[in-house]
């Protein structure tokens, strides 16, 4: 029995290249807490049609902040929207956080998507910041792409950070490499 079947459709780097509206399916989620010692369900994403289909969006953080009044109504109403577009029926009682995660992993629904702001290291990625069922009309990427944060390059912004052109070693070489098919592994 093989290890396993070469699958062109199952390798890594397939990521989202636009912001918009995407079905998708939770493939991971988890409780945890937040440094400030708040209650959160961390979700990863995996895109279920259209052409960023198979890609993920993870690491989406939902936090219950209950500090007052306020805070505590805003976080009733993120996690109403998401367990309702998770198929939640009118009056079904949500005990704990961790009954959510119970119940969402497999669930489909859609997430309207955008680019955060830069991380301290200057890393932009997509965020998932509404919950809706899925859209019979499928993903709809909407063509923002990545802005390229951190860099001061005049090359296109293309939704990847390139590599600028000082970056290959051997750009300037006339060197060549052959590889004979008997060298390759496979």
């Amino acid at each position: 029995m093989p290890l396993f079947i070469t699958d062109s459709n199952n390798v890594l780097g397939a990521s989202v290249q636009e912001a918009g509206l995407y079905n998708v399916k939770i493939v991971k989620a988890e409780v945890g807490k937040t440094g400030r010692g708040q209650q959160k369900i961390t979700l990863d994403y995996e895109i279920i049609d259209g052409k960023y289909q198979g890609a993920t969006i993870p690491y989406q953080t939902l936090t219950w902040n209950d500090e007052d009044s306020n805070h505590l109504k805003k976080s009733q109403r993120r996690f109403n929207t998401l367990v309702v577009a998770l198929g939640a029926t009118n009056g079904t009682p949500i005990d704990s956080l961790q009954s959510i995660v119970n119940v969402a992993v497999g669930k489909t629904l859609s997430v309207d998507t955008e680019w955060g702001k830069p991380n301290d290291k200057g890393n932009i990625y997509l965020n998932a910041y509404n919950y809706h069922p899925v859209n019979p009309d499928g993903s709809q990427p909407n063509g923002v792409k990545r802005p390229n944060a951190g860099q001061t390059s005049d090359k296109p912004d293309t939704g990847t950070p390139l590599p600028n052109d000082n970056d290959d070693p051997f750009a300037n070489s006339n060197d060549s490499v052959d590889v004979k098919d008997d060298d390759l592994p496979f």
